[in-house]
């Protein structure tokens, strides 16, 4: 589907991937070619996406700045990447050496510092202060999200509460951001900006639940190593409705398993206890409602689209 939507999206993609590029030119040749290293392989790009779709949804076009946000959005995103990195100790990321295990981890956290001067740039230089003053929130909401976190790995006692605050945090955060800045930037009405911001939330809450499920799917081929999330001791959505399921006795053991990392053990009792099933229902049901935020607008192509994204979430598989 995304190779449609960069088809429909045509010259503002274009203008994205321009400015985008521009933005990275350091003239420092080990930047020069670590940034290179790291573009080769950005994935999907699906938060400068959402930005031109919500720009189009919201005013039929995207404007000059649009394109800005577009770059922003991933240039946040990706230097979050890289300091994630870092704090994980991943050495792969997308099939590839990450830039801590090429080159150092002083070099990742130095080059994800870079892209996130750049996207902040990018925003200020626009000038349009409630753009700014959404990407100034995002960022506090990421560090807070990882903060957060961090903390719940080290206490074991997240509740379904707090899963919620953290993924909207770490995930939903920049999705919200990317596309209420593409609203802004096209001078999108109040109703619709807190519409496609509503759109954006309960897409990226999707987003997030559906990785966390596909975490507990080791027989899914999604190239990434299952239980990821039990060796870094973080609850998710999966865990917490097999533990709803559970009785006390039983619920205690399934914790204590989780505490000591057994993976396989953990991986089988949360599927045995319906606990993936649980998290697909709660995942379907932020899909539809991100779906239902679009009735604001009125039918288009970039709508039809957002539709499908929200709804393809439910059947992803990677």
């Amino acid at each position: 589907m995304t190779k449609e939507i960069i088809s429909y999206l045509g010259s503002d993609w274009e203008k994205y991937k321009e400015v985008f590029a521009e933005s990275l030119n350091s003239r420092i040749p080990l930047l020069d070619s670590i940034n290179q290293y790291i573009t080769e392989s950005l994935g999907k790009q699906l938060r400068p996406m959402l930005c031109l779709l919500a720009a189009r949804v919201c005013a039929g076009k995207c404007e000059e700045h649009t394109a800005d946000c577009a770059a922003a959005s991933e240039l946040l995103h990706t230097a979050t990447l890289l300091h994630d990195d870092v704090v994980d100790d991943s050495k792969i990321r997308r099939g590839r050496p990450t830039v801590g295990a090429m080159v150092s981890s002083t070099a990742s956290v130095l080059v994800g510092d870079f892209w996130l001067s750049v996207a902040m740039k990018k925003i200020v230089d626009g000038g349009n202060m409630k753009i700014i003053n959404a990407f100034r929130d995002c960022l506090e909401e990421l560090s807070k999200g990882e903060l957060f976190q961090m903390q719940k790995a080290i206490s074991i006692d997240t509740t379904e509460e707090e899963y919620y605050q953290v993924i909207f945090y770490k995930t939903a955060s920049l999705f919200h951001t990317a596309m209420i800045a593409g609203a802004y930037s096209v001078g999108a009405s109040k109703e619709q900006v807190d519409a496609i911001g509503e759109y954006a939330c309960h897409l990226g809450l999707a987003f997030q639940i559906r990785d966390d499920i596909l975490d507990y799917s080791p027989k899914l081929d999604t190239g990434k190593p299952s239980g990821q999330d039990i060796m870094e001791r973080k609850i998710t959505l999966p865990l917490l409705g097999a533990l709803r399921s559970l009785d006390e006795k039983e619920s205690a053991k399934l914790m204590k398993k989780f505490c000591h990392r057994r993976r396989r053990a953990v991986l089988k009792e949360v599927s045995l206890a319906g606990g993936i099933g649980y998290a697909q229902k709660a995942l379907e049901e932020e899909s539809r409602k991100a779906v239902s935020a679009l009735d604001l607008f009125e039918d288009s192509r970039s709508k039809e689209f957002l539709t499908k994204l929200a709804l393809h979430l439910c059947n992803r598989s990677s």
